[in-house]
């Protein structure tokens, strides 16, 4: 089936499809596509490819390594795809009941391996761009699968995350990547702040480049620094201290 425009984007997902399939039997209650892909603005040569599969039960260590070798056969495959696949594996019960408690989740997202976590509330962002956006590529309807969240709820959550990103962007001293996540993810929560909506992190970049003309230069500068995900970046101390500025800017006068 077509899900993109991009020949490759659909081999991917049919690859991630089968696999689970041949790992999860009937384990595998649904499989849902959303991120930037679903919203329009895919960028082919940085944007990630985001999707939820959801299961009867929690995945299962055993499962977890069959899963590590489906997603290294397909980055070595399609290597320019290697750390741009994000798939949560996520049992039923835990979806329905992310408020209550945490469950664990088998994880592989941009800059971390296929690991087990626990999640629970801090989950709730995330799960209401799956129950607004998402499309379903496999079994159940995404209503089955998240219980209803309220538009309130997200951008409060919104908000608390951004303000997170004043001791975030400390991380990223040493890398420009990082700090162009940072940057884009602020606009992205500003952006859902100001217009009660998500957007991608292109959409918003392009909205705040407008709606904060003094910070045009390093905005529009992030946008080319998300493309340097490997590579390795000269004095990225000296992009460091602009990135904090308006992270700890935008923060301060918005999100406080």
């Amino acid at each position: 089936m077509n899900w993109s425009k991009h020949h490759e984007v659909n081999h991917i997902i049919e690859k991630l499809l089968n696999g689970h399939r041949q790992v999860f039997g009937d384990k595998m209650e649904g499989f849902y596509l959303y991120g930037s892909l679903i919203w329009g603005d895919f960028d082919i040569d940085s944007s990630d490819i985001d999707t939820l599969c959801a299961l009867t039960t929690e995945v299962k260590p055993e499962e977890i390594e069959h899963l590590r070798m489906m997603h290294e056969e397909i980055a070595n495959e399609s290597p320019l795809w290697r750390d741009r696949i994000e798939v949560h594996y996520a049992s039923l019960e835990g979806l329905k009941n992310f408020r209550k408690f945490s469950s664990k989740m088998g994880n592989i997202s941009p800059g971390e391996p296929l690991h087990i976590i626990d999640a629970g509330i801090d989950w709730l962002d995330e799960w209401y761009c799956v129950q607004e956006y998402a499309v379903t590529l496999f079994g159940i309807d995404k209503s089955e699968v998240i219980p209803h969240i309220e538009k309130s709820e997200f951008i409060q959550t919104i908000c608390g995350y951004a303000q997170s990103f004043r001791e975030r962007i400390q991380a990223s001293k040493h890398c420009r990547y990082s700090q162009a996540y940072a940057i884009l993810t602020v606009c992205r929560a500003l952006y859902t702040l100001r217009n009660e909506e998500q957007a991608s992190k292109l959409t918003a970049a392009r909205w705040a480049i407008n709606f904060l003309p003094e910070y045009r230069n390093i905005i529009s500068d992030a946008l080319i620094w998300r493309h340097e995900r490997n590579a390795s970046v000269q004095n990225p101390f000296e992009t460091y201290v602009l990135a904090e500025k308006f992270v700890n800017d935008i923060v301060g006068r918005f999100f406080d």
